[in-house]
This record gives C-alpha cells, sequence and structure tokens, in this order.
C-alpha cells in the first residue's frame, strides 16, 4: 500500500499560497486531498502554486481536481501555476493540454522568481 497523500501550505510574503502535494494524486490521494486543498484556496482571488515535486504519479482524477480548482480561480480572478512535476507527471500533463491551460514551470524556484516578480 502506498503513503498516504498529503498537503501542506505555505503562505508567502507576497501573498502566493504554496501548496505541496506529496504522494499519488490517483482517485483515493484525490480523495484524500481535496477537502484540504478547497479549504486552503476558499478566497477564489488567490494566486496558488502547486509544487508537484514530490507526486509520482497522476490519474484522470487528479488533473480533474486541478482543472477544476484552477478555473474556480480564474474566475474568480486568481490563478493557479504548478511547478516541479517528475518526468513521468509532467508527460501527463503534457498530453492532456495542461501546458495550455496553467502557467507549468521545470522547478520551484523559477517558479516562485516569476510568479513572485513585481508586477507579476
Amino acid at each position: 500500500m502506498n503513503e498516504p497523500t498529503t498537503i501542506t501550505i505555505d503562505q508567502r510574503p507576497s501573498g502566493l499560497k504554496l501548496i505541496h502535494i506529496r504522494g499519488d494524486l490517483d482517485s483515493m490521494g484525490t480523495q484524500m486531498i481535496e477537502e484540504p486543498l478547497s479549504a486552503a484556496i476558499t478566497d477564489r482571488t488567490s494566486r496558488v502554486l502547486i509544487n508537484l515535486e514530490n507526486v509520482g504519479f497522476i490519474s484522470s482524477a487528479g488533473m480533474a481536481m486541478l482543472l477544476v480548482k484552477g478555473k474556480m480561480l480564474r474566475r474568480g480572478g486568481g490563478n493557479m501555476y504548478l511547478s516541479s512535476a517528475t518526468e513521468r507527471v509532467r508527460e501527463v500533463l503534457s498530453l492532456a493540454g495542461f501546458a495550455e491551460l496553467f502557467n507549468v514551470y521545470p522547478t520551484l524556484d523559477e517558479a516562485l522568481s516569476a510568479i513572485e516578480q513585481p508586477g507579476s
């Protein structure tokens, strides 16, 4: 059995919410984090960066959850960004067209530099 999927949330001084996901985003993992993720982004004007560095697998359930949360933020004037996906997860996201829907950054540092620069 795999480790439980968890999230940790950091509020950056810039106002950006940095959310680290650890574990698989399959149907079970998505169910484990959907409620705390929703609670973390109740303000639809939030800017949210999802760090996927420790996600080894993503299924359609995980992609659907990210898509729904990202669209919710956009409709409210916020935005969702993705960073640090493993090669396996990056391939799945690319095939699903996520690069056209979200700003996807190769590393956390690159994402933070781009998102937190003045005027962004």
